[in-house]
C-alpha cells in the first residue's frame, strides 16, 4: 500500500489490532483455532495473510517455528516489532501469498485467517481454487481456515463484500486432498474449517 493509499483508508496496523481485539467473533474464532487445531509443539506452521501477526504470535507457544506471510510490507514490520517487543524469537514475517508462500521448509500446518475470502472476493472461484492449491503445494498435514465464508443463505447485491460458501471453501480443500475433518459456525458468516490429509 502506498503512503498515498494508507492516508486515504487511514486504516493501520494498530487500528486492525484493536478491532480485533474487541471483535467477539473474532476472538472466538481465534480461541477455537488455538484449542481444536491439530498442532504439535515440534511442528512448522504458516500463517498466510498474517496482516499484524495476531495468529502468528498466538500460535508462536504451541510449535516449533512460525512463517507469517502476508503482501502488505507495513503490516509485516509492525508484526516483526510486535515479536520484537514480546520477545518471541520462533516466528519470522516475511512477504509472501497465497500463490507465492516464500516458505522453502517443510510445512506441518496453513493457518490462513481473515485473508482467503479476498481471493474470492477479487477473483471468484477461480482465485479462491488458485489460492487453495498454492497452500497445498505446502503439502502440509492439515490446513486451517479461520475465515469469512458464507454459512447462511445467499447475499445480497448491496453487501460490502462478496464471501465465498462455506462449501465452496470446503469443496476446494477436498479437491486438494484434504478431508474436513472439524467445522465451527460462528455466526452466519465467520467460522473455522479444519482440514487434514
Amino acid at each position: 500500500m502506498t503512503n498515498t493509499e494508507r492516508d486515504y483508508h487511514g486504516y493501520t496496523p494498530m487500528d486492525y489490532d484493536a478491532d480485533s481485539e474487541s471483535d467477539e467473533l473474532y476472538q472466538r474464532c481465534l480461541s477455537y483455532l488455538l484449542t481444536h487445531a491439530p498442532i504439535e509443539h515440534d511442528d512448522t506452521v504458516v500463517d498466510i495473510g498474517t496482516g499484524t501477526g495476531i495468529v502468528a504470535l498466538e500460535l508462536a507457544s504451541q510449535c516449533d517455528h512460525v512463517f507469517g506471510r502476508d503482501i502488505n510490507d507495513e503490516w509485516l514490520q509492525y508484526a516483526r516489532e510486535k515479536a520484537e517487543q514480546r520477545s518471541v524469537d520462533n516466528v519470522s514475517f516475511d512477504h509472501g501469498s497465497f500463490r507465492e508462500p516464500n516458505v522453502a521448509e517443510p510445512v506441518d500446518v496453513v493457518v490462513a485467517s481473515y485473508a482467503l475470502y479476498m481471493a474470492y472476493d477479487e477473483g471468484g472461484t477461480n482465485e479462491l481454487r488458485a489460492a487453495i492449491d498454492g497452500l497445498a503445494a505446502l503439502n502440509p498435514h492439515c490446513v486451517a481456515v479461520v475465515e469469512k465464508m458464507r454459512f447462511g443463505p445467499a447475499q445480497t447485491s448491496s453487501d460490502y463484500e462478496t464471501l465465498p460458501p462455506m462449501g465452496t471453501v470446503a469443496n476446494h480443500l477436498v479437491d486438494a486432498g484434504f478431508t474436513i475433518t472439524d467445522i465451527e459456525i460462528v455466526a452466519e458468516s465467520v467460522g473455522v474449517l479444519i482440514a487434514t490429509r
